[in-house]
């Protein structure tokens, strides 16, 4: 079986899973209350980093808590996370967008962006990186880039290939001209410095790893200026059978970016807290740049048409046929209304 094959498989059954069991299970996760009144939200992400500092920092910043809602957090990876979305086995997910959610949706799965979330400085270090050792001494261009076995985190579904994507525009290339590598950012980094492949993702801590060794030349961002690299999806639990409970959420998010997170936070009074949630050392936080976040939500134009017409470079990565979208329905505005006219 080829790997193009292989991969319709894979990406196809996520969907699918997500959808079957839609049909199989009614919502496991009901309205709760704790003992003090609280709505209880279930958020998932993929693991304790900045990104998620909104959701982590609770404990001490209880923006959620003056909505009546308690979250619960629960951690996985991003394809598992969205079949629990769309069970209604969690409320909301926090992640990057992915060939796989617009497959979902595709499939019939109730989802939606309904939020958006930390937006990359301009001068972020996190991106593409073109191997010093697989330069060989030549100076890159994107032509090089022809051919090429290329590492990234996360694999052909992910957002970093809207701006690869762009890169190899430039050289009148398109995604189908490489061959993407799925490697985690550890594995990633080793292969970019011995030169197994030619270019791959690198994101903090590895980025200052990567600059100190000289072993990597910045080629694109991670994702294009102005653009959230995550942002918020809500499942049926949150769309349809409590979106009262889903503007209040977003209102606390909204909350939170104004209150707590603008300007260079990384550096400021909360750079112990975060060490703590994120699990690091102080200097790590203090050391990051810090991101921006949105005091008015609002969505980029065009964001996930974006992303699904550089998905559709790539044999197979949407299961869905050419002549469909579904870019063009996965917003949902209302929850970003609500804040934008009730956050304080």
């Amino acid at each position: 079986m080829s790997t193009h094959s292989r991969l319709r498989r894979v990406l196809a059954a996520v969907g699918a899973l997500a959808v079957g069991l839609l049909g199989a299970c009614s919502s496991s996760n009901d309205s709760k209350e704790t003992s003090d009144g609280l709505t209880t939200v279930k958020v998932a992400v993929s693991s304790k980093i900045a990104y998620y500092l909104p959701y982590l920092m609770e404990p001490y910043w209880k923006e959620f808590e003056k909505q009546g809602i308690a979250i619960e957090m629960e951690y996985g990876s991003a394809p598992d996370m969205l079949v629990l979305l769309t069970t209604g086995r969690v409320d909301v997910l926090v992640t990057g967008p992915s060939a796989n959610i617009l497959n979902a949706a595709a499939d019939g799965a109730d989802l939606k962006f309904v939020a958006p979330g930390a937006v990359e400085a301009e001068e972020s270090p996190n991106g593409w990186y073109v191997s010093t050792a697989a330069l060989a001494g030549r100076t890159y261009s994107p032509e090089l880039l022809k051919g090429q076995t290329l590492a990234s985190s996360s694999g052909v579904a992910g957002p970093p290939l809207l701006t690869l994507s762009q890169e190899l525009a430039k050289a009148n290339l398109t995604l189908a001209d490489v061959t993407i590598r799925p490697l985690s950012s550890s594995d990633g980094l080793i292969a970019i410095e011995n030169g197994a492949v030619f270019a791959g993702t690198v994101s903090a801590p590895n980025t200052a790893k990567i600059a100190e060794s000289g072993a990597g030349t910045f080629i694109a961002r991670s994702a294009p200026i102005g653009w959230p690299s995550v942002g918020v999806f809500f499942g049926p639990n949150l769309l349809n059978d409590r979106p009262e409970v889903g503007e209040r959420f977003v209102t606390a998010l909204l909350n939170i970016y104004r209150t707590y997170l603008q300007g260079d936070f990384m550096k400021g009074k909360w750079a112990d807290e975060f060490a703590e949630v994120l699990e690091v050392d102080v200097n790590l936080v203090t050391e990051s740049v810090s991101p921006t976040y949105p005091t008015t939500l609002t969505f980029p134009e065009n964001y996930f048409e974006a992303y699904e017409a550089a998905w559709r470079q790539i044999p197979d990565v949407l299961t869905y046929g050419e002549d469909r979208s579904v870019a063009a329905n996965m917003i949902d505005t209302r929850f970003a209304d609500y804040a934008n006219a009730h956050a304080s």
